[in-house]
């Protein structure tokens, strides 16, 4: 049965805080990409929906004009980082608590599988950037390995299950029918990146929950689906996400 983000990590952002903070490092292509496709600069205001612990934060501009980090998950709030500026904005995403035509980026990062209605997400995001603003939306896609381990080793092994809503072939023209004009969209492959496999098996093992698997057997279960990579790290857990930039007329 689907549960909602709030759900989840009622249960799960403990854990997943946890391996953040262990292996601060691992996701950092990720991050980057996301601010890169994003076309980021130090003087706009960014929405992060929803935001977890603030993990992006750090990879924006430390002089960035102003972080909003949205967030339904009490749990993770604690955790976020915050300039001078910045604010923690509790909020559903189909209803933020955030201005008209106020945000000059809004970034959801590997958070949208847990919307059923993905479009209302979608609208909000319009009624809050500017005319000119971005939305980033970086997901897993439907029918790749990550859908593959997400949906059918984490389902196995979480006692939560997970039953992940992915990026598809109706995902850009559900934005375009929002009112953004979708200006790029490219499943890109990136890596994980750990000192050594025993700590790729560890991350996941947090990072998803995985209650009813030993680190070994998240551990054989990463490699069989997911495989590694060349990179920048001693070992480079292959994975991939659909990044998607859409923008505001």
């Amino acid at each position: 049965m689907f549960q909602s983000y709030e759900q989840i990590f009622s249960k799960r952002a403990d854990a997943y805080q946890k391996a953040m903070e262990l292996y601060p490092e691992a996701r950092q292509r990720e991050f980057q990409l996301a601010l890169e496709r994003a076309g980021m600069n130090a003087a706009e205001v960014v929405c992060d929906a929803p935001s977890g612990g603030g993990y992006l934060r750090a990879y924006l501009p430390s002089d960035t004009r102003r972080y909003l980090a949205v967030e339904t998950a009490p749990d993770f709030t604690g955790h976020c980082p915050l300039g001078e500026r910045d604010s923690i904005i509790h909020s559903p995403l189909d209803n933020i608590a955030i201005e008209d035509n106020s945000v000059d980026v809004c970034i959801n990062l590997a958070g949208s599988h847990h919307l059923e209605d993905k479009s209302r997400f979608f609208r909000e995001a319009t009624r809050i950037l500017k005319p000119g603003g971005r939305l980033l939306l970086a997901d897993a896609e439907k029918g790749t390995r990550v859908d593959r381990f997400l949906n059918e080793f984490v389902g196995r092994y979480n006692s939560m299950g997970h039953e992940g809503i992915f990026l598809d072939e109706s995902t850009a023209a559900e934005i375009t029918a929002c009112g953004l004009e979708v200006h790029s969209d490219e499943l890109i492959d990136i890596t994980w990146t750990f000192e050594t496999r025993d700590d790729s098996g560890i991350f996941c093992k947090l990072l998803f929950g995985i209650d009813l698997a030993s680190p070994a057997d998240v551990l054989a279960g990463t490699e069989e689906i997911l495989g590694y990579m060349p990179g920048p790290g001693k070992v480079n857990l292959a994975w991939n996400l659909r990044y998607i930039v859409a923008i505001k007329s």
